[in-house]
C-alpha cells in the first residue's frame, strides 16, 4: 500500500483565495477515484515557504491524503491530476509525495 499526500494551496500566487467550490470539486474527484480521502483542516492550514524567480512565496496549504495501491493507474492518474491542478490553481508546481506504508 502507498500513501499519497497532495499539498493543496488555499490561495493563488497573487494572494487571492481559491474558491471553496473549486477545492470541493477537487476533493469530490479524488473521492470518486479512490473511494476515500483524509483532509487537514482549513482553519489550521500548513504553511509552506518557497522561492521562485527570486520571489519568496508563502502558501497556506491543506494536505489531502490518499491510501491506495501504488499501481501504474494510480501513478498516471496523479501525474495527470497534478498538471490539471497546476493549470486550474495557477501554480508553478503542486507538491505530491508518496510513501510506502503497512496498514494494520
Amino acid at each position: 500500500m502507498r500513501k499519497y499526500e497532495i499539498y493543496l494551496p488555499l490561495k493563488y500566487n497573487d494572494g487571492k483565495e481559491i474558491e471553496p467550490e473549486k477545492i470541493k470539486r477537487i476533493k469530490e474527484e479524488l473521492i470518486g477515484m479512490f473511494g476515500a480521502i483524509t483532509v487537514s483542516s482549513r482553519s489550521s492550514p500548513y504553511q509552506g515557504t518557497w522561492k521562485y524567480g527570486g520571489v519568496e512565496y508563502i502558501d497556506d496549504i491543506i494536505k489531502i491524503e490518499i491510501v491506495t495501491s501504488g499501481d501504474r493507474v494510480t501513478k498516471k492518474f496523479l501525474k495527470d491530476f497534478k498538471e490539471r491542478l497546476k493549470a486550474s490553481l495557477r501554480q508553478v508546481d503542486i507538491l505530491i509525495t508518496t510513501h510506502g506504508i503497512q496498514v494494520i
